[in-house]
């Protein structure tokens, strides 16, 4: 069972995060707040903000004591795994990111509208201004696809559109997304056979556009419909063509569809209760389905030969992106984002709230955290503790053995080297643990050294399952350039269910951490 969060943060926060998924931190003495509130929260803050000190900047659009939340605080930083640069324009507040054929960055800046280039070579950003864009306040551009016709295409929810930009003509063409509600949400783009799959957040469907008909004027969609109160996650194509995605309503029902456009078939999976805000989705090795929850810890894996559901709980949060000044947050959570495949068959994924990259091996079901360097104090209970807060990365494009993302309340992009060696590995020697119920068993997880140097090293653990604790049994242990065997106690509570678990044991390191998994069968 997911741990579920009771998030309250006292301070600075003056809003509620947008739309899509639930709060980032909750207002004064406010638990999580439900969709609704959220989405009257929205209405809210997008109207204008009469301006006391005019900066000529993006940033007027916030109030003097909102700008440092929204823009930025802090200049561009970078560890041993990642670069980070600034963004010439004051709070343009980057979302969705993509690479191209020629190696170049592209992104949307959600505060102006423009699409932004970036050369990793001179180090240069080129701004494209949008004259038809003509929105006053910041919106979400959560989608963007990159075709080889040099086009790039993103999604738009405060219009409800899909626009292109054409890379030779430097020119924006707008297309509309019909909608049975009052506006359309358009959010995440998979690309399957020349089709733009795209799902209405908010509007009751998945919308797919043939990209050779936009590009010839024509925008005659083939719709998918949902019943009516469900959200739509991001959509994702198999190898045999079958679109999935989860319609769901928060907390309380999330429902895995596969569908083929060709055949009509459609086929519907109820998924575990313990899913409460699944945005991510994606197809990895094998064409099992991988899911993203926002409202918690967690990723799923659906294998639809068995229609099996395994949950993955990550690392908790580090101390230093939540900040608890307060005392106040008892279980903080990471929340995963959205999810994307390498040419490797590692899946990829933002944690929101723990301000991380994260990348697990579905192979070797290792899992490694990349921290961000940049934080922001706004959104987080930092008091005066330094050094503190989230940057609210959302996009990410994977290039090779690089991935590229935006801070979108830092002004900057970034860009995680995955080549750099990791200090250690870590292996869990028993890769399906029997334990009775009520019982505990001491196992032993192998910390490999890939450098030379004495690390000390301090074991953490993690379950899907309040009923299953991982104690490792020393605070502290040092290695040099030896692999060595230390022992974990697992404990189980003699009411937890029979059946399959999912533990993590780690270690944190600065600016990553370093984990694998393990099966519990409690018998």
């Amino acid at each position: 069972m997911v741990k579920k969060s009771i998030y309250i943060i006292i301070g600075i926060i003056v809003l509620i995060f947008f739309a899509v998924l639930f709060v980032v931190l909750d207002e004064p003495d406010k638990t999580q707040n439900d969709v609704s509130k959220i989405e009257n929260n929205i209405s809210e803050i997008s109207e204008p903000i009469k301006q006391i000190e005019l900066t000529g900047t993006p940033a007027d659009k916030y109030a003097p004591h909102e700008r440092d939340q929204h823009c930025g605080g802090s200049d561009f930083k970078s560890n041993q795994y990642i670069q980070e640069f600034e963004i010439p324009t004051p709070c343009s507040q980057p979302l969705s990111i993509v690479t191209d054929s020629e190696e170049k960055i592209w992104f949307m800046q959600s505060n102006t509208g423009n699409m932004t280039m970036f050369d990793p070579t001179s180090g240069e950003f080129t701004e494209y201004p949008n004259d038809q864009w003509t929105s006053k306040v910041k919106v979400m551009m959560w989608g963007i696809y990159y075709t080889q016709d040099d086009e790039i295409w993103y999604t738009d929810e405060g219009s409800g559109s899909l626009w292109k930009f054409s890379i030779p003509e430097k020119t924006y063409t707008q297309f509309e997304i019909p909608s049975k509600t009052n506006k359309s949400f358009p959010q995440k783009i998979a690309f399957y056979e020349d089709n733009f799959v795209i799902n209405d957040f908010t509007g009751n469907q998945v919308v797919i556009l043939n990209h050779k008909q936009l590009d010839e004027g024509i925008a005659t969609p083939s719709i998918i419909s949902v019943p009516e109160g469900f959200f739509t996650s991001q959509a994702a194509v198999d190898s045999d063509g079958n679109i999935w995605f989860v319609m769901w309503k928060y907390q309380k029902d999330a429902i895995l569809v596969k569908t083929n456009s060709n055949t009509q078939e459609l086929e519907q999976f109820t998924l575990p209760v313990s899913i409460k805000a699944p945005n991510g989705v994606s197809v990895g090795p094998l064409d099992n389905v991988w899911i993203a929850d926002t409202a918690g810890d967690s990723f799923y894996r659906f294998i639809p030969s068995s229609k099996l559901v395994t949950e993955f709980v990550t690392s908790d949060p580090p101390i230093w992106t939540f900040g608890n000044s307060t005392g106040l947050i008892k279980t903080p959570i990471s929340r995963p984002y959205w999810n994307a495949f390498d040419s490797d068959g590692n899946m990829w994924f933002n944690q929101q709230t723990a301000n991380r990259l994260a990348v697990f091996n579905p192979n070797s079901e290792s899992l490694i955290e990349y921290d961000i360097p940049s934080k922001n104090p706004g959104w987080a209970d930092c008091g005066d503790i330094s050094d503190c807060g989230t940057a609210q990365s959302f996009g990410f494009a994977i290039q090779g053995k690089q991935v590229w993302f935006t801070e979108w309340v830092e002004n900057n992009i970034g860009v995680l080297d995955t080549s750099v060696s990791l200090p250690i590995l870590i292996s869990i020697d028993e890769n399906e643990i029997e334990i009775k119920q009520g019982q505990q068993k001491e196992i032993f997880v192998t910390v490999s050294p890939k450098t030379n140097q004495n690390l000390e090293i301090t074991l953490f653990g993690n379950s899907n399952s309040e009923s299953i604790t991982v104690k490792p049994q020393s605070e502290t242990a040092v290695i040099s350039n030896e692999s060595v065997k230390l022992p974990v106690t697992i404990i189980t509570d003699e009411n937890i269910h029979k059946g399959y678990y999912k533990i993590l044991i780690g270690t944190q390191f600065s600016d990553v951490a370093i984990s694998s998994y393990a099966t519990i069968k409690i018998v």
